[in-house]
């Protein structure tokens, strides 16, 4: 098996569970990736990532971005990523080799940072994923059966 086969198989069902229409790719390997899929709908960036690419984008319902955490510099890599997930997309898919980023100065607790959760790897191909649904969790102590008594209103004064 080849590694794009090997990485698709963890992306697969990420992108299968959002059924997304349209489709953001940049990157060496996810280009490749979606070549390997057969994927129609996407949009593809060129490499260098640079901000004024996500200036004219419209919203997109997934990107697949490769090689950011690799090519640019760790304060513009998340600078790009941040500014893809709260204005063009809900959901993000980052594949990096995990060697190149570390000496980037990546670690886990960055991809973290940003929302992304750990899916998978394969050799030293890391995928992460960002989904607004799955981001924060709905708390069981975030309700009005704990932090405000409505049979108490209008009963006693403050």
């Amino acid at each position: 098996m080849t590694v794009s086969s090997d990485i698709s198989k963890i992306i697969l069902p990420f992108i299968d569970q959002f059924q997304a229409k349209n489709l953001l790719v940049g990157g060496e390997t996810a280009i490749t990736l979606c070549n390997d899929l057969h994927d129609t709908r996407s949009t593809v960036l060129t490499t260098p990532f640079n901000l004024e690419q996500l200036e004219g984008l419209t919203s997109i319902d997934l990107a697949m971005i490769s090689d950011i955490t690799e090519t640019l510099s760790k304060e513009s890599a998340t600078e790009w990523l941040a500014m893809l997930r709260n204005r063009h997309t809900q959901h993000i898919i980052v594949i990096a080799d995990n060697e190149i980023a570390a000496q980037q100065g990546w670690q886990l607790a960055d991809y973290l940072a940003l929302g992304l959760k750990h899916l998978g790897h394969h050799h030293n191909q890391y995928v992460y994923a960002y989904a607004i649904e799955n981001y924060q969790p709905k708390r069981d102590w975030l309700t009005s059966r704990f932090w405000a008594n409505p049979e108490n209103y209008n009963k006693y004064r403050w």
